[in-house]
C-alpha cells in the first residue's frame, strides 16, 4: 500500500510540474507577442510618410497611377481637339496681281437676286439635281452655299441652304473678313457625307487659302477673320 501511495504522489507531483511549465510557456509566448506587436508599432511610428505608403501595399501607388493616366488622357484629348480645330492659312505668290486674281476661278458678281438674307443683302437662290445653291456678294467677296434639298443628307443644325446663308450673313455683321485686293470666295458644302468650307482671297500678288472639311463652316470663316 505504501508503494501504491508513493507512486500516486509521484504522478501527482509530475502532473503539477508539467502544468506549471505549460503556464509559464504560455505566459512567455503572450509576453513575446506583446513585445513584437509593440516593436512593430514603434517601427511604424518612426517611418517616414513615403515609407508608410510602401508598407501599405499597392493601393496608394495604384491610385496615383490611375490619376496620372487620367490626366494624360485628358491632355491627349485636349491636344487632339486643339489640333483638329487649328486651320492653317496657305499662301501662293504670283508674278502679278492680275494673275493672282485670275487664279480664283469661281468668283462672280451676283447680278440677279430673288431672296432676302437680311442686313440689307440679297441673294440668288436656285436648285438643281438635289442641290440648293445660295449665292451673294459682300464687298469683293462671293459667298456660295451648296446644300442638299433632302434634309437627311444635310449637316445638322440648319433648315436648309437659305437658313445657313442667313446665319453666315448675321455672323459677318459682327466679324470682318479680310478685304480682298480684287476678289475673294467662300464656298460652303452642307452635305454631311462630304462637308467642307474653302476660303480664298487675293491680296496683291498673293492668294490665301483656308480649306476645312469640318461640318461647322464658321471654323474656317473665323480663321479668315483672324487674319484681318
Amino acid at each position: 500500500m505504501k508503494g501504491y501511495y508513493a507512486g500516486a504522489a509521484f504522478l501527482l507531483t509530475g502532473f503539477l510540474t508539467l502544468s506549471a511549465c505549460s503556464q509559464d510557456s504560455s505566459a512567455s509566448d503572450d509576453k513575446d507577442q506583446k513585445v513584437t506587436s509593440q516593436e512593430q508599432t514603434d517601427q511604424t511610428d518612426d517611418m517616414k510618410p513615403d515609407e508608410m505608403e510602401e508598407t501599405q501595399g499597392t493601393s496608394v501607388s495604384d491610385e496615383d497611377e490611375m490619376n496620372d493616366r487620367s490626366e494624360d488622357k485628358g491632355e491627349q484629348a485636349a491636344g487632339k481637339q486643339e489640333g483638329e480645330n487649328q486651320l492653317n492659312v496657305e499662301e501662293e505668290k504670283y508674278e502679278t496681281a492680275e494673275k493672282a486674281a485670275e487664279s480664283i476661278k469661281d468668283y462672280s458678281t451676283v447680278e440677279q437676286t430673288n431672296t432676302d438674307l437680311g442686313h440689307g443683302l440679297k441673294a440668288l437662290q436656285e436648285g438643281a439635281a438635289g442641290h440648293e445653291y445660295v449665292s451673294w456678294n459682300e464687298g469683293n467677296w462671293l459667298i456660295r452655299v451648296d446644300f442638299p434639298t433632302d434634309g437627311q443628307y444635310a449637316i445638322d443644325g440648319y433648315d436648309g441652304g437659305l437658313d445657313m446663308a442667313k446665319e453666315v450673313v448675321a455672323y459677318l455683321e459682327d466679324h470682318a473678313l479680310p478685304a480682298p485686293h480684287d476678289r475673294g470666295v467662300i464656298t460652303i458644302n452642307g452635305f454631311k457625307e462630304h462637308p467642307g468650307t474653302e476660303v480664298m482671297w487675293q491680296d496683291g500678288k498673293v492668294v490665301y487659302t483656308i480649306d476645312s472639311d469640318d461640318k461647322n463652316p464658321f471654323n474656317a470663316i473665323q480663321r479668315a477673320v483672324d487674319e484681318t
